[in-house]
């Protein structure tokens, strides 16, 4: 499963998920918790290409050919922002005009990008900070760069990333945009030397994470303890947050709070981390192979938007 997602990108050049967040209005980001560890305000949630996408396939509705229909039925839905995935600037192009009309901001921007290969990763790194510079000029935040995979980097490929990454994510500051990197099962193989190393290896100022709580939980065969960790490891490096849930192991076709995954305890865990209160949460659910279809795409961000407010609130 862990390659749908990375197609998608390559395919579609545009992934989303679902993003909960508390505004400031002077910032456009989240405001800080009160002393009960609560989020003040009100909670506001977003949602990625990704799981727009593959709701509506399902029903066997193109996203691209819909885009004014579909973005109507999530602000219905109660959302409030977006999280495109791009591999170019002009691939944002498809969705500023349906965002603009529903009163959606496009809060983040999922890319992918190959910083290990010394062949091509200057290259890359004018790619993404062109698409930084497009997505600003929206009002994004957080560009999150899940780093192209290969099983069984060399240690010289890891120096060389983190290198580039943090080359990167000082660019990205200079224009007050964060860098969070994401990753799914190649990142946390070999005892996830990957994953430890872009988060040991590289400075927390220019580098920050997107916490994919449930491929945590899955690349680490089905363990919540491994997700739990993670959260305890790194929970101050995190301003993106990925919310999927499943039960036995397979994703429901709502978010709920307590299955495989215990989301109270993972809150819990993530709130004694220092900046969590300046965290943009994503709400990522996505059908799968066994994943229940009982509910149209609008009921599924419903429900799910439902359940992701009152975790937070």
């Amino acid at each position: 499963m862990e390659q749908n997602r990375r197609n998608f990108l390559k395919n579609a050049a545009v992934l989303t998920g679902s993003a909960l967040f508390v505004t400031d209005k002077s910032l456009g980001m989240p405001t800080s918790m009160d002393k009960t560890g609560r989020l003040p305000g009100k909670v506001e949630v977003a949602i990625n290409s990704y799981t727009v996408g593959t709701f509506y396939a399902r029903e066997e509705i193109k996203f691209r050919e819909n885009p004014d229909r579909i973005f109507a039925e999530l602000k219905e839905a109660g959302l409030s922002g977006f999280e495109a995935s791009a591999g170019k600037p002009e691939d944002l192009d498809f969705f500023l005009n349906s965002l603009k009309k529903n009163d959606l901001q496009l809060l983040s921007v999922y890319s992918g990008g190959n910083l290990h290969d010394e062949a091509t990763a200057n290259n890359e790194i004018k790619r993404l900070v062109s698409l930084a510079e497009k997505a600003k000029q929206a009002g994004t935040k957080v560009i999150v760069i899940n780093p192209n995979a290969k099983s069984g980097k060399s240690d010289e490929e890891l120096n060389r990333q983190n290198r580039n990454f943090d080359i990167l994510g000082a660019e990205m500051r200079k224009m007050g945009i964060k860098l969070a990197l994401h990753y799914h099962t190649t990142e946390l193989e070999n005892a996830a030397r990957e994953f430890h190393s872009f988060m040991s290896d590289t400075k927390p100022e220019n580098v920050s994470l997107c916490f994919d709580v449930h491929w945590s939980f899955r690349a680490s065969n089905n363990s919540a303890v491994s997700a739990y960790n993670h959260a305890k490891l790194y929970g101050d490096r995190v301003v993106e947050l990925h919310l999927r849930q499943s039960q036995g192991g397979i994703w429901t076709e709502t978010f709920v709070k307590k299955a495989d995954i215990d989301y109270d305890k993972t809150l819990a865990i993530l709130r004694q981390s220092k900046g969590f209160d300046n965290c943009l949460i994503v709400l990522e659910q996505a059908p799968e192979k066994g994943t229940s279809k009982t509910l149209k795409p609008l009921d599924i961000f419903k429900q799910s938007v439902d359940t992701t407010k009152k975790l937070f609130s």
